[in-house]
């Protein structure tokens, strides 16, 4: 019988393992490791997420509930979220699938800030279309309505940068220096198309004023 392909696992830089993939699943299920602990696959790394995904696994197996004993062997566990009862601490497993979660949540809130670059920018040009409703006699000039609009617009797609920012310092923080460096780069390039996207569809769609 053929061995079993082996993985090694890497985690703010420590590498463990080879482990055979069913040991792997073990360990997910366990809270033992996240899904954001990077697999080696055929010399490269990713995220153990992408991994059960190219593989075609429909449902990643989930961490096992914290044991309930501490809290009475009839009593049922908390539903996530909620407040555990005063004196009572998160089990070892519970903890680390708690703290994958967080990671999780951060890592989904800054491609969310990505896509936020091309979502602000008409948001913001909203207070200049009211200054344009408003401005009946016409008093100000088209030149001066673009001008007004880059000003609102250059900021609106360009924040997102300093959100990404900051939650890649906690990213960073906890081994994940990739996709930090991923999502910089991506809400960087997204926030100046953004602009460049937005301020000439103004400029088209601005008419003429006499």
């Amino acid at each position: 019988m053929s061995r079993p392909t082996q993985f090694r696992l890497r985690w703010k830089g420590a590498i463990t393992g080879p482990f055979p993939l069913l040991r792997v699943s073990e360990m997910l299920r366990a809270g033992d490791i996240s899904l954001l602990h990077n697999i080696e696959v055929d010399g490269s790394w990713m995220t153990v997420r992408d991994y059960f995904r190219a593989i075609g696994l429909s449902r990643i197996p989930s961490a096992s509930a914290p044991d309930s004993s501490g809290l009475g062997g009839d009593t049922p566990p908390p539903p996530p979220g909620s407040e555990l009862p005063l004196g009572v601490s998160l089990t070892p497993d519970a903890a680390r699938h708690a703290a994958g979660e967080s990671l999780e949540r951060t890592v989904r809130e800054g491609y969310l800030w990505c896509g936020s670059t091309f979502l602000l920018p008409p948001l913001f040009a909203l207070l200049i279309y009211v200054v344009y409703i408003l401005d009946s006699d016409h008093q100000i000039s088209r030149t001066m309505l673009l001008i007004l609009l880059s000003f609102t617009t250059t900021p609106a797609a360009l924040l997102p940068i300093l959100f990404v920012r900051k939650l890649g310092l906690t990213l960073e923080q906890e081994g994940l220096s990739d996709i930090r460096q991923t999502q910089g780069n991506l809400v960087i390039v997204l926030g100046f198309l953004s602009l460049a996207l937005w301020m000439l569809c103004f400029f088209v769609l601005l008419p003429s004023r006499p």
